[in-house]
């Protein structure tokens, strides 16, 4: 398989490239102060011409697919050494405005050219404080009323609860029990009954709040259901653009650590000669490189063979998740550990992007839930219920 990127595509890199590293030193001061200014990176990223990468031109996207996105963000997360460049690229063109391609006219012509302009920007709201990885046991309702459905329940760890207005919230719809009542509906922060909190104070991914957000009886428009009950592997199907970006960062936070870590080793001396000239020293490194190539190749397949160029396989996108989320912390601490004592001061940036991909272990599924669905394929005349 030729992985080979266009001229199209090698443009769309060198400028995601440029814009990374236009953010490099501003990365501290967010992760120190817990604070960034959210707007000013999302105006920054819009101004490059990255929102709406892998959306349809009819809404005012670029036309592009999933391997456009993988470009995009896998170059923001490595140059940039911080979460935050990639989200605007997330909230206009990844698994949330992707799940309104899904729906019906009528919501996408009601919120999409905003999200994808970034005029609106959408999280995703899905885990709840007792559904996690139990997704099909989530307890946020939604109840048919005349034309409208009353929502009641907590959603937790909402990525940029305390910056974007609207949410793509899964819900069950009507007490139907199980997957068969799971479906998505767009919630506007602003309606009455929607109280959105602070949140827990992370150790990594900071800058803006992973809030939750409670739902008292909030009233919302039955045109703004985006899949409703009776879908759940199709919604999951936008879900899974959520682990390619997943796998984006474990690619760009990998190299960023490869890349501290080279540059390190050849300016710091021992025993009178550059660490780098030790043997221990130059294998970590090519042990780290060969794990980086092997996550490339299993994250640029899965976008590869995505539906319609857009939505990622299950089998293939978990499979590439799971290997970033298990070798990834295993990169950054062998990165840390190259820089002995140093490592662990704010003075290098090692330390930041370790505790980033600590954060981001069990972003877009935990790996044992992970190893769950990869077994599934494998023994697909097995069941392995966890209920």
């Amino acid at each position: 398989m030729d992985f080979t990127l266009t001229p199209e595509q090698q443009d769309l890199q060198a400028r995601a490239e440029k814009l990374g590293r236009s953010f490099a030193d501003e990365a501290r001061e967010w992760d120190e102060s817990d604070d960034a200014p959210y707007r000013d990176i999302f105006d920054r990223v819009g101004a490059e011409g990255l929102f709406g990468v892998a959306m349809p031109t009819e809404y005012g996207g670029q036309g592009g697919g999933a391997i456009e996105y993988l470009i995009v963000v896998e170059a923001l997360f490595r140059y940039a050494q911080s979460w935050l460049p990639p989200e605007p690229v997330f909230c206009t063109s990844g698994p949330g405005p992707s799940m309104f391609l899904l729906g019906g006219d009528v919501v996408k012509e009601k919120y999409l050219r905003d999200i994808v302009a970034g005029r609106r920007a959408c999280n995703i709201a899905l885990t709840e404080p007792d559904a996690g990885s139990a997704l099909t046991h989530l307890n946020t309702t939604a109840v048919r009323d005349g034309d409208a459905y009353i929502l009641n329940g907590t959603k937790s760890f909402l990525t940029g609860s305390n910056v974007n207005d609207l949410n793509a919230t899964f819900v069950r719809f009507d007490d139907v029990p199980g997957a068969k009542g799971i479906g998505a509906i767009v919630v506007e922060t602003s309606m009455p009954g929607v109280e959105i909190r602070r949140g827990p104070v992370y150790i990594g991914d900071r800058g803006i709040h992973h809030g939750e957000m409670v739902l008292h009886d909030v009233r919302v428009p039955a045109d703004n259901v985006i899949v409703g009950p009776g879908q759940f592997a199709r919604l999951m199907t936008a879900f899974n653009l959520e682990r390619l970006h997943n796998c984006g960062f474990w690619l760009g936070f990998s190299q960023a650590a490869f890349d501290e870590a080279a540059k390190y080793t050849q300016q710091r001396e021992a025993f009178g000669k550059q660490i780098i000239d030790f043997q221990a020293v130059y294998h970590s490194l090519a042990d780290m490189w060969v794990q980086i190539e092997a996550l490339r190749l299993l994250a640029y397949r899965a976008a590869a063979l995505a539906i319609d160029g857009r939505f990622p396989k299950l089998a293939e996108v978990t499979q590439a998740k799971l290997f970033g989320a298990t070798i990834g912390p295993q990169i950054t601490l062998k990165a840390l550990e190259l820089h002995g004592g140093y490592g662990v001061t704010t003075d290098f940036p090692i330390q930041r992007i370790h505790r980033d991909c600590v954060t981001n272990v069990v972003a877009g599924g935990a790996p044992a839930v992970l190893r769950n669905g990869v077994a599934a394929g494998l023994f697909p005349d097995r069941r392995f219920p966890q209920a």
